[in-house]
């Protein structure tokens, strides 16, 4: 992810067009949202459309407005987003959705930078930028005969991956202890999440990504006590069940690996520090202590990096090198 924020601060700054792939959930909209903000046009519009949601007829109206009489219904004359956005950025999420038809006017858009209202004759100029979004490669749409290859060489200027939940479980504790008090804020609880929940949230793959892990935790500070810590007991069943595919895992190897996850989280964000760390899981110092010896990671690599007179930057490096 540090990556990813890399490569949004240098896109950000460029006019050309940017698309994020992703899987569904993993935050494709907060990229390109980040992209409008550092960019020169954040003091313009953002303008967004799911075209997954709509039909192709009010995608064109969406996207390029409407003159009155159109079409029926359109009782008045309206602005499409590109219109609206005139200076700032236009946001097309799911844009390999968009039938072959609306392609081709997007297209049109794209190469003339002009637009014309459905039912106009007129052509009005406009200076956009477009951030697009996907969760299907375009190009292998472009291979099954979905998706125009002319216009994947126009939004596929810049390309942001953004990786699932999955390949880094070691953020599930932080993003989890992020939401936890986001959501106990709103609802006014001053519970906590036990370790045993945190690495049972570690564990899990995930398949609706950062979203599901929101959503999960909304539910779970519904339904929980407003006091105490909160434990495995309150997760969805399938959360306490453990993973459901894959090679089978002893229940003693799954909760030892999300444990190591969990450690290693908590002792980065604390920079080493085993007190706060200790804090932040719901430890003293001591039982982290024989947590991590149980868990092989007080080894000698570790005491030089974490018990020494090391500053907090090295001992937080000397934790990350750890395999």
């Amino acid at each position: 992810m540090r990556a990813v924020r890399e490569a949004v601060a240098r896109a950000a700054p460029a006019p050309f067009a940017v698309l994020v792939c992703g899987e569904s959930g993993v935050g494709k909209e907060l990229i390109a949202r980040a992209l409008h903000t550092l960019s020169p046009r954040r003091t313009q519009r953002f303008c967004d459309l799911n075209c997954a949601a709509l039909p192709d007829e009010l995608v064109e109206s969406e996207l390029f407005g409407h003159t009155r009489g159109a079409f029926t219904g359109a009782a008045t004359e309206r602005a499409g987003l590109f219109e609206e956005a005139n200076g700032g950025t236009v946001f097309l999420d799911e844009v390999v959705d968009l039938s072959l038809r609306a392609q081709a006017k997007l297209l049109r858009v794209l190469q003339q930078q002009e637009v014309r209202r459905i039912g106009d004759a007129r052509a009005r100029p406009i200076d956009v930028r477009v951030v697009s979004a996907a969760n299907r490669d375009p190009r292998g749409e472009v291979a099954a005969g979905a998706f125009r290859a002319d216009l994947v060489y126009r939004l596929d200027v810049i390309r942001i991956v953004v990786p699932p939940l999955r390949e880094r479980p070691e953020d599930v504790p932080e993003l989890a202890d992020h939401f936890w008090r986001m959501a106990a804020t709103r609802v006014g609880s001053r519970a906590t999440l036990a370790l045993e929940v945190q690495s049972l949230l570690a564990a899990h793959d995930w398949p609706g990504n950062v979203r599901e892990l929101q959503n999960v935790l909304a539910a779970v500070v519904v339904s929980a006590p407003r006091e105490g810590r909160i434990g495995v007991a309150h997760l969805p069943a399938y959360l306490r069940a453990g993973p459901a595919s894959g090679a089978p895992q002893r229940l003693e190897d799954a909760r030892r690996e999300a444990d190591c996850v969990a450690v290693r989280a908590a002792l980065r964000r604390a920079g080493g520090h085993r007190g706060h760390a200790a804090h932040a899981l719901g430890l003293s110092r001591q039982g982290l202590s024989k947590l991590m010896g149980r868990l092989g990671l007080a080894g000698p690599r570790h005491q030089r990096g974490l018990d020494s007179g090391a500053t907090a930057p090295e001992r937080g490096s000397a934790l990350s090198r750890e395999p």
